[in-house]
């Protein structure tokens, strides 16, 4: 974090069917595989002066299908996977709790966006939230800012219950890739 006062846009992406492909309760770093384009997404956001974090309910550590150990190990591939493709995020925040537990950073509610917006002086205002999940584009408008629903992942099932929901996405997009694109056009008409 700089020493200056300004705060910094970001877009909070989620992890499996956004960046990664889908994989239920993925428990092992084996099971880590990027789409194509994610690294070449992650770096458009951040030439456009975005910073980049990921925000992902990981649920499977209270289920006990893994432990955190484990998604620290499923983290630290992502993030070597990433770095070899010339790509790099600002920070990963994870929710380990089930809707259960009845937290505050089990997306859709603001949590993970908060603690990132604080670690790293960011304007929810002119941020993003982007995933495969209803409860992702919701986040963005929990927090003031704009969520992007993509159908990869499971955004394809999630998009059928949109009709149903109060708050609409700012834009359902085929790929993270789209989102991207889209993000940086709407950022130009500020």
């Amino acid at each position: 974090m700089g020493t200056n006062n300004i705060k910094m846009p970001a877009v909070f992406l989620d992890r499996d069917g956004t960046v990664i492909f889908i994989k239920n309760y993925l428990n092992s770093p084996k099971q880590v595989r990027l789409y194509h384009y994610a690294a070449d997404s992650i770096n458009r956001l951040r030439a456009a002066g975005f910073k980049v974090i990921i925000v992902t309910n990981q649920s499977g550590v209270t289920r006990r299908m893994f432990t955190e150990h484990d998604l620290q190990k499923i983290h630290e591939k992502f993030v070597f996977l990433l770095k070899n493709a010339g790509a790099e995020v600002d920070a990963i925040y994870y929710c380990p709790h089930t809707d259960e537990d009845f937290c505050n950073c089990r997306k859709p509610k603001p949590g993970m966006v908060l603690q990132g917006a604080k670690d790293f002086n960011i304007n929810l205002e002119k941020s993003y939230t982007v995933g495969d999940s209803i409860r992702d584009y919701l986040l963005g408008c929990n927090v003031g800012g704009k969520g992007i629903l993509v159908l990869t992942g499971h955004g394809k099932k999630q998009q059928t219950k949109i009709v149903q929901k109060k708050n609409k996405p700012m834009a359902v997009c085929k790929t993270l890739k789209e989102a991207v694109s889209l993000i940086i056009k709407d950022v130009k008409k500020m």
